[in-house]
C-alpha cells in the first residue's frame, strides 16, 4: 500500500507538469489569433480595468474547489451529510437563477456585484465553524452568490461596452476570449495555492476558504473605486408576466425539436458535471494522501487544453460542432463506464491512478463541450425567450444531480454506482446529440465562419 500511496503522490505532480507542458505547446502551435482590429487605446484601457478584477473574483471562487469535500470530512461529517450540503447548494443556485437578471437590473449591477462578493466572503468565513447548520447555510449562500455574481459581472461589461463606450459588438468576444483563457490559468494557480496553504503549510482544509476572503475584499475595493454603476431596462415583474414568460418558453420547447434536444443535452451533460465536482475527491482521496490542489490544477489544465484543441479543430480544420458534440458525449460515456470498472476493482494495483486519468480525460472533454454548447445555444434558442427556456432545463439538471448524490453516496461511498449513473447520462446525451446533429440545419452547423464565437 505504501508503494501505491507514494506513486499516487508522485504521479499527481508529474501529471500536472506534463499536462502543463502539453498545454503550453498546444497554445503556441494551435491557438487561433483573435481580431487584430481591437487595438483601440480606449478599449485596451477599458479591458485593463475589467479583466484583472474579473479574474481576481474568479481566483476567490476557484480557491474553494479543491478542499471543499475534505473540509466536511475534516469536521467528521458522514457521506450522507456531505451530500445533503452539496445538494442544498445546487438547489439554492437553481432557485435564484431565474431572478439573476432582474436583481441586477433593478438595483444596479455594480451594487449587486459588491453585495454578492460580500455574501461569498461570508460563505467562506462560515467554513471555520464545525457546525453543520452553519456550513449548510454557508453552502446555500455560496450557491446563490456564484449564480448571480458571475452573470452580473458579464452583463455589467456588456452594458459598458455598448452603452458607455459604443465599441463594436464584435469586440465583446475578444474580451471574453481573454477571460476564458485567463480563468483557466487562474484555476490552475488556485489549485496550487490551495495545496500550499492546506497541505504544505498544514493550515487545514479551511485555509483556502479563509484566504479567499481578503481576495474578495480587494476585489470589492477596486470595483468600488474603478467601476461605474449601470442598470438594465426598468421592468415591472409580476406573477402574471413570469407565468406568461415560462409558458411561452415551454411552448417553444414543445414545438421546436432542436430547442428540446439542445436543452436535454445540456441538462444531461451538466448534471454529470455537477456530480463530477462532488465525486472526484472521494473517488481519489481514499487515504487522504492525494494533493487535492495539484489534482484540481491538473483537471483545469486538461480543460484548457480541450478548449485550445476545440478552437483549432473548428476554426482551422473545419470540423462540425454538432459532430464534435456527438464524439464528446460518446467519449464521456466510455470514460465513466471505464472509471466505474476501475472503482469496482479496488484490489487492483493502482486503481486510483487509473481513475485519475479517466477524470482528467473527462475534463478534457469539458474543455470541448462548453465553447461548443455556448455557440449552439445562441444559434438555436431565441433571444427573447432564452432565459425562460434555460430555466425549464435547469429543473431536470438539478433533480438528476441531487438524486444521484442522495441515492448512491452513502457510508459505503457508492463511487462505482455514481460513475455508472454518469455513464448512463452521458450515453443518453450521446443519442440526443446524434439526433440533434441530424436535425439541425447543416448551414447553421458549421463554425468555421465563426471562430471567435467558439472562444468567447
Amino acid at each position: 500500500q505504501f508503494c501505491e500511496l507514494l506513486t499516487m503522490l508522485v504521479v499527481t505532480y508529474i501529471s500536472l507538469f506534463l499536462l502543463s507542458v502539453l498545454c503550453i505547446a498546444a497554445y503556441l502551435k494551435l491557438r487561433i489569433s483573435k481580431d487584430d482590429t481591437a487595438r483601440n487605446p480606449t478599449f485596451l484601457t477599458f479591458q485593463r480595468t475589467y479583466i484583472p478584477l474579473y479574474l481576481l473574483v474568479v481566483l476567490g471562487d476557484w480557491l474553494q474547489g479543491p478542499y471543499l469535500y475534505r473540509l466536511y470530512h475534516y469536521y467528521d461529517f458522514v457521506e450522507t451529510q456531505v451530500a445533503i450540503i452539496y445538494v442544498c447548494g445546487m438547489i439554492s443556485s437553481a432557485l435564484f437563477f431565474p431572478a439573476k437578471d432582474f436583481i441586477a437590473d433593478k438595483f444596479g449591477r455594480k451594487k449587486t456585484i459588491v453585495l454578492f462578493c460580500v455574501l461569498y466572503s461570508l460563505s467562506c468565513f462560515a467554513t471555520v465553524f464545525a457546525n453543520y447548520g452553519v456550513l449548510l447555510i454557508g453552502r446555500c449562500i455560496a450557491g446563490l452568490a456564484n449564480t448571480i455574481l458571475f452573470s452580473t459581472l458579464e452583463t455589467w461589461y456588456v452594458h459598458e461596452h455598448h452603452e458607455t463606450y459604443d465599441f463594436p459588438k464584435e469586440w465583446v468576444s475578444v474580451t471574453f476570449s481573454h477571460i476564458a483563457f485567463g480563468s483557466s490559468i487562474v484555476a490552475v494557480v488556485a489549485g496550487v495555492l490551495a495545496d500550499i496553504f492546506a497541505r504544505w503549510l498544514s493550515l487545514g482544509p479551511m485555509s483556502p476558504f479563509v484566504v479567499a476572503v481578503p481576495i474578495f475584499a480587494i476585489a470589492i475595493s477596486l470595483i468600488l473605486w474603478l467601476w461605474k454603476e449601470n442598470f438594465g431596462e426598468a421592468k415591472q415583474v409580476s406573477g402574471k408576466l413570469v407565468k406568461k414568460s415560462c409558458g411561452e418558453g415551454l411552448k417553444i420547447i414543445g414545438q421546436n425539436v432542436d430547442v428540446f434536444l439542445i436543452g436535454i443535452i445540456q441538462s444531461l451533460f451538466e448534471s454529470v458535471l455537477f456530480v463530477f465536482v462532488f465525486i472526484w475527491t472521494p473517488a481519489l482521496d481514499v487515504f487522504h494522501d492525494i494533493p487535492l490542489g495539484i489534482a484540481f490544477a491538473s483537471f483545469m489544465v486538461c480543460h484548457m487544453l480541450g478548449s485550445i484543441v476545440c478552437d483549432y479543430l473548428i476554426a482551422k480544420v473545419g470540423y462540425s460542432m454538432t459532430r464534435l458534440l456527438v464524439v464528446i458525449s460518446g467519449s464521456g460515456a466510455a470514460v465513466f463506464f471505464v472509471a466505474a470498472y476501475f472503482a469496482m476493482s479496488k484490489q487492483a494495483t493502482f486503481y486510483r491512478l487509473k481513475i485519475l486519468v479517466c477524470l482528467q480525460l473527462f475534463e478534457l472533454l469539458c474543455g470541448f463541450y462548453f465553447p461548443i454548447m455556448r455557440v449552439l445555444r445562441e444559434k438555436v434558442l431565441p433571444d427573447e425567450h432564452r432565459l425562460s427556456i434555460i430555466n425549464w432545463f435547469r429543473v431536470p439538471l438539478t433533480l438528476a444531480s441531487s438524486m444521484a448524490l442522495l441515492c448512491f453516496h452513502d457510508t459505503s461511498g457508492g463511487i462505482p454506482e455514481i460513475f455508472v449513473f454518469c455513464g448512463i447520462m452521458m450515453s443518453l446525451a450521446f443519442f440526443c446529440s446524434f439526433r440533434f446533429a441530424k436535425t439541425l440545419n447543416s448551414g447553421d452547423d458549421e463554425a468555421g465562419n465563426e471562430p471567435d464565437a467558439v472562444s468567447s
